[in-house]
């Protein structure tokens, strides 16, 4: 096994090259435009990591089981690259929107770039398979990539990403742990505008942290959830939308992380807020912002540890269940017919039959008053 160092991981939420986003860099022809205004805040640690959760596309091809159409240009992943990230996730919800070109189109320029990433393969156990990155100072670390969303769970596809069941991810680290010291694993997990995180989320980070992982990586939400110390790691459980159209008020405001690292164990962290703005920029957030960034964050994670985070988790899904999930469920049936659908409900899971039955006794408790 290579032996670890000290280091400092910097890690940012959801990079979605997509909509004011995309329109931005071709305006300016600069396909980093939108983190400019950071100057050099994300490349003071030793080791870059960002969620990139939009395929890049040339020939715009849509997936049509893809409820989504999220797409960036060609040169987005080398200027990736350039601008310092040393690693991304690719194991999320819209990796597939545009098909297996999508997926060719953005591994074929992550490689070319040697941007490595994770997430995505022809077979879950290739999809599973560990990046293993060398920091600026030295250090091997690795990392793995999983993603509860169904855009890219079906076998049928041409690529697929892998579900992380507890003990899936628990067996990957350890197998991953004989090669490296430093396991960092990132999760496409929980539900979307929901502040706290969903108790099989909170599970799969225990279940990594507990065989070996020093950090656990979350998103999808992209809101920013808390953070809880489990052991000698670090759970981390949404970094919220980072580079992405503003899609309501709550995924304005965000943050990134800085993680100082020993070998398998956190040293301490630290959250940077930031703002996203209208017009395609993230900027570091300043003066008052930033506190009440600062105080929301601290507010998120005193939840969790004061075990009050599951009853929020819950209690925030059942109010959204019929204007988000049922509406969604609806849209999926008019633009995709009956087999996406069938997909979809193929892939439920017990949180999903939790929170039914606790929207539906929710209703009907509503109805009787």
């Amino acid at each position: 096994m290579s032996t670890a160092g000290e280091f400092t991981l910097t890690a940012t939420g959801d990079l979605m090259f997509c909509g004011v986003v995309r329109n931005a860099l071709a305006t300016h022809a600069d396909p980093l435009w939108g983190l400019r205004p950071l100057g050099g805040a994300l490349l003071e640690g030793d080791l870059l990591f960002g969620n990139f959760e939009t395929p890049i596309s040339a020939a715009r091809c849509h997936e049509p089981d893809a409820p989504d159409k999220y797409w960036c240009p060609p040169g987005v992943g080398r200027a990736l690259r350039e601008y310092g990230f040393d690693v991304v996730n690719l194991a999320h919800n819209h990796i597939y929107d545009f098909g297996a070109e999508g997926v060719e189109a953005t591994t074929t320029e992550l490689r070319a770039a040697g941007l490595p990433f994770v997430g995505i393969g022809r077979t879950t156990d290739e999809a599973a398979a560990p990046a293993v990155v060398t920091t600026r100072t030295g250090v091997p670390v690795g990392f793995l990539g999983y993603t509860t969303a169904v855009n890219a769970l079906d076998p049928r596809h041409a690529y697929v990403a892998c579900y992380p069941g507890p003990a899936r991810v628990a067996e990957d680290i350890r197998r991953l742990r004989a090669r490296v010291e430093t396991v960092v694993v990132s999760c496409h997990s929980g539900a979307q505008y929901n502040p706290y995180p969903a108790p099989e989320t909170r599970a799969l980070a225990r279940a990594a942290l507990e065989a070996g992982a020093a950090v656990f990586l979350g998103h999808h939400p992209h809101v920013p959830q808390g953070c809880e110390p489990i052991g000698r790691g670090l759970a981390v459980y949404s970094l919220g939308d980072f580079l992405a159209p503003v899609w309501n008020e709550q995924t304005r405001r965000t943050f990134f992380v800085r993680v100082r690292i020993d070998g398998a164990a956190v040293i301490r962290h630290e959250l940077v807020p930031c703002c996203v703005t209208d017009h395609g920029q993230t900027t570091l957030a300043t003066g008052a912002l930033q506190a009440e960034i600062g105080t929301h964050l601290a507010e998120l994670s005193r939840a969790i540890a004061e075990g009050r985070s599951d009853a929020l988790h819950f209690a925030t899904a059942r109010g959204r269940f019929f204007s988000q999930y049922l509406t969604s469920w609806i849209q999926e049936l008019r633009t995709g017919g009956p087999r996406v659908l069938m997909r979809k409900f193929r892939n439920l899971r017990g949180y999903h039959l939790q929170l039914i039955v606790q929207a539906l006794f929710g209703w009907l408790n509503r109805r009787r008053k």
